[in-house]
């Protein structure tokens, strides 16, 4: 998706949603530049990942970074600090995949012990940590962040990681040379622990079909979706116009206030009219007389 003169690389393809391959070439045209890839965490077929990102760009942030990477070293756990546009990124690398769900046990309880803020559970502002699920189902990918060593394309600038030389060579030999977390490692590191309860993914909605009371009952959008998760403002669910055309595969399209469930949005532009009819429940527009 062009944004200036520097396009993403997604997964699949925008229209037909195909998923596409991440060979040499695209990955030699990363880092020439020519375009800059969007990585996704989890492989849904195993639910591991081979790498974690965290990543922080409120104030602030590169203090929080600084913090976690020297923690992580007292745990022999060697993390690359990368700059980004408002503040870094900081990648954890895998010796092997690793289940998505211990990374995130072991990330979130580093950050709550040391005082970092973590987005969510009742905050809007902290680090955000890559992979940003569990687990996910078939079809899914989850959410991307820019894979190192690209340009940005909003900035149209490369951001290196902090400890190399500021040449491609350099920044993948540093990279080369970090000693990779295993999973014993990482078992160690959260035994007895869990993903603390406000981070916890929020269980699916059960359906429950609506009940008329009048000719006109008020129509109730969490009566007809299956919530995939919520934050602090909304509900987030699969827009049912969205699903009609095989989009949406991640479930998450459509916002729905907590406050005030009678006011919701597509962010991918699908009109209420058009969620109504999806739905079979078009809206009813009163006859003038």
């Amino acid at each position: 998706m062009p944004n200036g003169s520097v396009p993403y690389y997604p997964a699949r393809d925008w229209k037909t949603k195909v998923p596409k391959p991440l060979d040499d070439g695209v990955v030699r045209m990363h880092l020439n530049g020519d375009i800059t890839i969007s990585l996704y965490a989890i492989n849904p077929e195993t639910q591991r990942s081979k790498w974690v990102a965290i990543d922080a760009d409120f104030d602030g942030a590169l203090d929080s970074l600084f913090r976690l990477q020297w923690e992580l070293k007292q745990d022999g756990v060697e993390a690359a600090l990368e700059q980004s546009r408002r503040g870094g990124h900081l990648w954890i690398f895998g010796a092997e995949p690793l289940l998505a769900s211990e990374c995130r046990i072991y990330v979130y309880n580093l950050a709550l012990r040391l005082g970092v803020p973590v987005k969510g559970g009742g905050l809007k502002e902290g680090i955000e940590v890559f992979p940003r699920q569990d687990k996910l189902d078939h079809g899914e990918y989850g959410n991307a962040i820019r894979a190192p060593l690209g340009v940005h394309r909003k900035t149209n600038r490369r951001y290196w990681f902090y400890e190399a030389e500021a040449t491609p060579e350099g920044q993948l030999g540093y990279l080369e040379r970090l000693t990779k977390l295993t999973e014993a490692e990482l078992r160690t590191f959260i035994e007895g622990m869990s993903l603390p309860e406000a981070y916890r993914p929020v269980p699916l909605a059960p359906y429950t079909p609506p009940v008329s009371s009048s000719r006109y009952p008020e129509f109730r959008i969490l009566d007809y979706v299956r919530t995939t998760r919520k934050d602090s403002r909304n509900w987030w669910a699969r827009c049912p116009s969205c699903a009609a055309a095989g989009h949406d595969r991640t479930g998450d399209n459509l916002a729905i206030q907590v406050k005030d469930p009678r006011f919701y949005k597509c962010w991918a532009g699908c009109t209420k009219e058009e969620i109504r009819a999806a739905l079979g429940q078009p809206i009813q527009r009163r006859a003038v007389v």
